[in-house]
């Protein structure tokens, strides 16, 4: 199996969990606060691989100097991500939340062309937007939404939402060339729990209305969306890059809305066909036109290795 298929096969987990996860978010928020829901998914998530790192011999010691990465990418990348995130979905429905994630792709291709020199043509370009023009055609957003006070502050919250995850792909990006993923995860996730702690005074809980559907709901969370949905997260940013593992984050609409359909029994409209189909397009022309590239770097490589051979 290539590196690419193994990177593809990855990031189909975090697009499955992270998409059905915004339902069952939308679910915990009638009685949970959306820090509470944040700090009960990343302990338990914290709690689960400190035993699988243990389990399976994992050192648990990292370089002083990765503090601040770790920092970065759990404090902000996921604490600061997800306050915005779960805040958002309080003002706002699960569908044009993810439009707003739908960003994170342009914002991460331009933070990794400026920090680490990626090079960008007009293939990437196009494959971005066509994705996010994609998830407007899917979530269906009115104008008249965005001019309402309620829903303003939903999509404000969502775009510092999209800075936040740029700040974490950036941070980790660096850390796969020292750590295994569950020692990278496990660190995120523990720098992240005290970013959750300090709001969860000022939320009320409603404990007892929670239920055993909401129990499901938040085991759902701390074990596929979080343990399983950041490991494979950060295994697809590894093998297929930062900018291109952040492209199929777009599927997420269509998760949400596939599941929505089934469990809510929300029907799909054309419409939403129309931009599954172009998410899933910019995703196609991603993959051909890395597989290309990389083909042509093979070639190039391998004619410079016989020129040289035949000087010698």
């Amino acid at each position: 199996m290539t590196k690419k298929t193994k990177g593809l096969l990855s990031i189909l987990v975090p697009v499955i969990t992270w998409g059905i996860s915004f339902v069952s978010t939308e679910f915990l928020l009638t009685t949970l606060g959306p820090m509470t829901i944040g700090l009960i998914r990343f302990v338990i998530a914290t709690a689960m691989l400190y035993v699988a790192m243990k389990m399976t011999k994992q050192p648990l010691k990292i370089e002083p100097r990765d503090h601040l990465l770790f920092l970065l990418a759990g404090g902000i990348g996921i604490g600061v991500y997800f306050y915005f995130e779960n805040t958002g979905i309080k003002y706002i429905s699960a569908s044009p939340a993810a439009l707003i994630i739908a960003a994170i792709p342009v914002f991460t291709l331009i933070f990794e062309a400026i920090i680490y020199k990626r090079k960008v043509d007009r293939i990437d370009l196009f494959a971005v937007f066509l994705s996010v023009f994609g998830v407007v055609f899917i979530v269906d957003i009115k104008l008249s939404e965005l001019l309402r006070v309620q829903e303003g502050i939903g999509y404000l919250m969502m775009f510092g939402a999209v800075i936040a995850w740029v700040i974490y792909s950036m941070a980790s990006k660096p850390l796969f060339e020292r750590y295994s993923y569950l020692t990278i995860i496990f660190y995120q996730f523990l720098y992240s729990i005290p970013f959750f702690m300090p709001f969860i005074f000022f939320e009320a809980n409603q404990w007892q209305a929670v239920g055993v559907e909401g129990i499901a709901h938040l085991i759902f969370l701390s074990i596929f969306a979080s343990v399983l949905g950041f490991y494979y997260y950060a295994k697809a940013m590894d093998l297929l890059g930062v900018s291109e593992a952040s492209i199929f984050i777009n599927f997420l609409p269509i998760v949400t809305i596939i599941f929505s359909f089934f469990y809510l029994g929300t029907l799909i409209s054309m419409r939403q066909f129309i931009g599954g189909a172009l998410v899933l397009s910019s995703v196609t022309i991603t993959t051909l036109h890395e597989q290309k590239n990389k083909g042509h770097d093979g070639v190039c490589e391998n004619s410079r290795d016989l020129a040289i051979e035949s000087e010698s």
